[in-house]
């Protein structure tokens, strides 16, 4: 089970989240949450190159949109084995930016707007100067309808995952179960041979002693 899903721009700016418990939930505002952590350590101080982080006993993967500056991460329990995860970031990156494409253009410019240019476009209304400023972004708005779509991708790369591994399952059941019958059958025949080699065995015996016993002619 996963603990977190964000997505958000490496500067820091949190566009979707999702929490999957309460104390995850409450984890995830905090600066201790494995998500920050890894936006300082692994991406900002660039300890790591790799697409997966530990800390205080969560593993966090994450898979990055250059172009748009765009950080997708999941978190769960470090003793948890999820083959699912990296199939999940790939479908939700793909899948987030192809529905918000325009969106995220013009929020990634606006982040890159000096202050400068802010001020120089003083003369606009008010609403068309909020637009411009990323902290007046309404983030629940506009991806309103993001929860159903993530709900589904996870749903279908859990419901793989889970086809898989039961499929493997049945693989090395049956492979024991091949393993086994042989090991039956060979114990089988061995246990015949030495049936019949006791039966040859008990008959080579007794023939001398019935012609020992049988009257000699003259």
């Amino acid at each position: 089970m996963l603990d977190n899903c964000t997505i958000s721009h490496k500067g820091g700016v949190v566009l979707w989240s999702r929490s999957f418990t309460p104390a995850a939930a409450t984890l995830a505002q905090s600066t201790a949450s494995p998500v920050n952590n890894l936006i300082r350590e692994a991406l900002i101080e660039g300890r790591t190159d790799d697409d997966r982080y530990e800390k205080d006993g969560y593993t966090v993967r994450w898979t990055l949109a250059n172009d748009l500056e765009l950080i997708f991460v999941v978190a769960y329990q470090r003793i948890l084995q999820l083959t699912y995860v990296e199939e999940l970031l790939s479908k939700l990156k793909t899948l987030f930016i192809k529905k918000y494409h325009d969106f995220l253009i013009a929020f990634v410019a606006s982040l890159h707007a000096s202050t400068t240019a802010v001020l120089q476009s003083s003369n606009k209304s008010p609403t068309e100067h909020n637009t411009n400023n990323p902290s007046f972004w309404d983030f629940t708005t506009v991806f309103e309808g993001w929860d159903k779509i993530f709900d589904k991708i996870l749903r279908d790369v859990e419901q793989a995952a889970n086809k898989e591994r039961r499929g493997r399952l049945r693989q090395i059941s049956g492979t024991t179960t091949s393993t086994s019958t042989g090991i039956g059958i060979g114990i089988g025949h061995q246990q015949e041979d030495e049936s019949h080699e006791r039966a040859s065995g008990a008959s080579g015996e007794t023939t001398p002693a019935l012609d020992a016993a049988s009257p000699v002619d003259g």
